[in-house]
C-alpha cells in the first residue's frame, strides 16, 4: 500500500565548502570548469560567493547530493572542508548579501 500523502519532494540541501585562503577565486573557476566538463549542473546547482570579509575563504553551494558534491569537490585544487548548512542557515548567509 502506498501513502496517498506520499509525495516526490527535492529537498533544498546547502554546503558549505573551506577553501585554502586567497585561492576563491581560482577554486570557483575550477568548479565551474568541472561543473561544465561533467556536465554537473544537477548536482551543484547554485555557487555564491559571499560578500563578507568572514567568508573570505568559503563559498556557499545549494547541491542536489551531498555525497556526489563531496566527491567533486575533494579531487578540486585548494579544496579544505565541506559541511551541511540547514536551509535557515544558508538563508541567514543570504541575508546578510542582500
Amino acid at each position: 500500500m502506498s501513502d496517498i500523502n506520499q509525495q516526490d519532494t527535492v529537498v533544498e540541501q546547502w554546503c558549505l565548502v573551506t577553501i585554502r585562503q586567497w585561492k576563491r577565486e581560482s577554486f570557483v573557476k575550477y568548479l565551474q570548469t568541472e561543473i561544465d566538463r561533467q556536465k554537473l549542473e544537477d548536482v551543484i546547482l547554485e555557487i555564491i560567493e559571499p560578500e563578507e570579509a568572514v567568508y573570505d575563504n568559503m563559498i556557499l553551494l545549494r547541491i542536489a547530493s551531498f555525497p556526489v558534491t563531496r566527491k567533486i569537490l575533494m579531487q578540486i585544487e585548494f579544496f579544505q572542508g565541506i559541511q551541511r548548512l540547514k536551509p535557515q542557515e544558508a538563508q541567514r548567509m543570504l541575508a546578510r548579501e542582500a
